[in-house]
């Protein structure tokens, strides 16, 4: 029933196979056919279109859909996946709340995959087109061709096939339905939503009839009420798509996303991190629950440490003594807070506060391991409390903590335990001085490492060198007489002039020096390996 109503909705009609538009097409004035216009004429057109196109770096996302999951994440999982569900326990105000969020595909469509997450980022680029041009998005919205769609996607090659996966792509989304139960807030009204509904109510594309009975001049977007009056109560985070396009892992690009809302949230707490269960972070995501830690690391770390490695996230902690359900600590890098900093308070606001319920640590029977002990080692010879250094390295980040144990006698403070104690706990930067003081450190021990390569590779050379005089003077030796005869009087040959004189003299003298012997030592070698080379000497001892 739901499928022939949906059909009903969207208009559905039966398309050509390689071209998005019917051949004739109705004309409102007249209503008259006409012919459909040239593919050159069309294709023209359409690189026109691109080429006004100044596609915005920083795009506008709905917060609910940043912070739930609504997309698959992997092509396996999308073709098993019917719904994903995420349920928790919060504490809103002074009570305890169940809260759901379920997203449910349509039989006929399948789930959404990450091909129709990049249709919907082209549609959101849209969506803060029109926002700052008008302040406001409203029904329908005009989404251009399908080409444009293309080149927002960044699709290089395109044309019929991905024209039509683009269209299902849409209707995929479309038929998409969402059941919350107290997870969608609504800015607007202050409220948290309990109801069924999709992201977009409908879809007209190019050269289909609309409900006036026209004939539709380009794709037209009609977005669900719900979706609509989040965007225009402007409950949205501005997004870097470059970067978010430019993050390898699938899953480190949907973190960018969840953390980005989250990390925003740390502006008025004590704690500098964000900690996320296992468990209900594989919900979020969603990403397949593992059961051992081992696996969850797998899956996770690569992430984690593409977001590292490009300034999101400072540092990442797991807390594996918590059972079976870990514990997750993320820590705001310089590009998180900056993005935090760029964000305009008086339009833009988070969730309202909430606290989820997290289950209480276990006490831990086993000590530290070695490597935390030192840094609370470190931390004491530093006047930090024992009770404060050990609970710094338990729940604070163990890079910050070793950062600033060298970083602290790079400030003036009076009191540096103090000002030690407060720069880990809410993740300071550490001093300018410090960070050139270390940049000029791995310089230095680059160019000693560079060094003491050169040297080695030298001492090597010269190894060789030897080994192979050595060969050569062998080969000497074990020629006879006679042969040991020619090779002297060939090696003179060889000398130089100004060497024969001085030879000679020293000779008359009876004593030749060093600077001597070496050279004759070098032309007796050099004239070997020429007959070796010849052929002239032949022997299983000539191989040099």
């Amino acid at each position: 029933m739901f499928e022939i109503l949906w059909d009903l909705l969207f208009k559905r009609k039966e398309e050509p196979k390689d071209n998005p538009e019917p051949l004739l097409l109705s004309s409102p004035q007249t209503g008259k056919k006409e012919m459909k216009k040239p593919k050159k004429t069309i294709e023209l057109i359409e690189k026109k279109e691109s080429q006004e196109l100044n596609l915005p770096k920083i795009i506008n996302s709905e917060v609910n859909l940043l912070v739930f999951p609504f997309f698959a994440l992997d092509k396996k999982e999308q073709k098993k996946r019917t719904k994903v569900e995420y349920r928790d326990i919060i504490k809103r105000g002074n009570e305890k709340v169940e809260i759901l969020w379920r997203v449910t595909s349509n039989s006929e469509y399948g789930y959404p995959s990450l091909f129709d997450r990049e249709v919907h980022k082209a549609i959101e680029q849209i969506i803060t087109e029109t926002l700052r041009k008008n302040g406001k998005v409203e029904n329908p919205l005009y989404i251009g061709s399908l080409y444009n769609l293309c080149k927002r996607m960044g699709i290089k090659k395109y044309g019929g096939f991905q024209y039509r996966e683009i269209k299902k792509a849409l209707e995929r989304i479309g038929a998409t339905r969402i059941k919350s139960e107290g997870t969608f807030y609504q800015k607007g009204k202050k409220q948290w939503i309990s109801k069924s509904f999709g992201l977009y109510d409908g879809i007209i594309f190019k050269g289909q009839e609309k409900d006036t009975g026209e004939i539709a001049d380009t794709n037209l977007l009609y977005l669900s009420d719900l979706y609509l009056q989040s965007l225009n109560s402007f409950y949205v985070k501005p997004i870097d798509y470059n970067y978010l396009q430019s993050l390898k892992s699938k899953i480190a690009s949907r973190l960018y996303e969840l953390l980005g809302v989250k990390f925003y949230g740390l502006r008025n707490k004590r704690e500098n991190f964000i900690c996320y269960r296992y468990s209900k972070l594989c919900q979020l995501l969603p990403i397949t629950l593992q059961g051992y830690i081992s696996l969850a690391r797998q899956q996770l770390d690569p992430a984690h440490k593409e977001l590292q490695e490009t300034g999101f996230l400072f540092d990442c902690k797991w807390d594996e003594d918590t059972g079976k359900d870990w514990l997750i600590y993320y820590w705001p890098g310089e590009r998180a807070k900056k993005e935090m900093r760029k964000i305009k308070t008086e339009s833009f606001k988070f969730l309202p506060t909430e606290e989820e319920v997290l289950p209480k640590p276990k006490k831990k029977s086993q000590s530290l391991p070695k490597s935390q002990i030192d840094l609370v080692n470190q931390l004491v010879a530093l006047n930090v409390s024992k009770i404060t250094a050990e609970d710094l390295v338990k729940y604070s980040s163990q890079y910050a903590i070793k950062k600033w144990i060298k970083g602290i006698h790079y400030t003036k403070a009076k009191d540096k335990a103090a000002y030690l104690v407060k720069a880990i706990k809410e993740n300071w930067q550490v001093p300018e001085e410090y960070l050139k003081a270390e940049e000029s450190e791995i310089k230095r021990k680059e160019q000693e490492k560079i060094q003491l390569a050169k040297e080695k590779k030298e001492k090597e050379e010269q190894r060789k060198r030897q080994e192979k005089a050595k060969r050569l003077d062998e080969i000497y030796n074990s020629l006879d007489p006679l042969e040991q005869k020619e090779v002297k009087r060939e090696l003179e040959k060889r000398l130089l002039p100004f060497m024969r004189n001085r030879l000679k003299k020293e000779m008359g003298k009876g004593e030749i020096s060093k600077l001597t012997k070496a050279t004759l030592g070098e032309k007796k070698r050099e004239v070997i390996k020429d007959w070796i080379a010849s052929g002239k000497i032949k022997s299983e001892n000539s191989k040099v």
